[in-house]
């Protein structure tokens, strides 16, 4: 009997899962969200995308560090006045569970996307690195998160990594040509998937012109 969920439910229950077992992902679980990955569409389909999966203790202890470093010192005052009893308290709780015990996630999945300057930068302004190509990424990263939820892994969409960029880039030998994107701890959750909370898609659609209306299809809130 196939458990496993249609797209669908899959889309509407896919939580940011930030609490992990120790427990190993198999690399045949990780091969299937790799695959995933690489399904999405790209820019002309030059597939700019490559991936680094880090699951060994000194990679994993390097990253999760800096990563809890740099938590608490982007949101370190938020921290200490926020109520853990609301929701974005029991959010930001999890946050730094994760954060803290990102050294033990068993499995790190950094996506990281070739350097390419978009066509709106003329030629004479582009200094320094190119971006990532973000718009080509984005979809990949989109397919890992729901091909973890669809293997009953639990996943969520970091980018602290961007605090310390260039040390990942010479502890772990990631080339200048390229940019991480995102980074992504995998694992099996010790919770439950479950339905998301959601501003109605409606409240958040214009039809035709920003702030108009269509009964039953866009009734923007602002």
């Amino acid at each position: 009997m196939n458990e496993q969920p249609d797209l669908f439910e899959a889309m509407h229950s896919m939580r940011a899962m930030r609490r992990l077992k120790p427990d190993p992902v198999p690399d045949e679980m990780l091969r299937k969200v790799l695959d995933a990955a690489v399904c999405a569409p790209s820019g002309q389909n030059l597939q700019r995308w490559s991936f680094l999966v880090v699951t060994d203790e000194e990679g994993k202890k390097f990253f999760g560090e800096r990563y809890d470093y740099w938590m608490r010192n982007r949101f370190g005052d938020t921290l200490k006045t926020i109520d853990y009893e609301t929701p974005m308290g029991r959010t930001v709780k999890a946050a730094l569970h994760l954060s803290e015990n990102m050294h033990k996630v068993p499995a790190l999945l950094f996506c990281l996307g070739k350097r390419d300057w978009p066509f709106v930068v003329a030629a004479e302004d582009r200094v320094g690195l190119a971006p990532p190509s973000y718009g080509s990424i984005y979809p990949a990263v989109q397919n890992v998160l729901l091909a973890c939820r669809a293997l009953g892994l639990g996943a969520s969409l970091t980018t602290m990594h961007q605090m310390f960029e260039p040390e990942m880039h010479e502890f772990y030998g990631i080339p200048e040509t390229h940019g991480v994107v995102a980074v992504i701890p995998i694992g099996f959750p010790t919770g439950k998937f479950g339905p998301l909370t959601r501003e109605p898609a409606i409240s958040k659609t214009h039809f035709g012109k920003w702030g108009q209306s269509k009964p039953g299809l866009a009734e923007p809130a602002d």
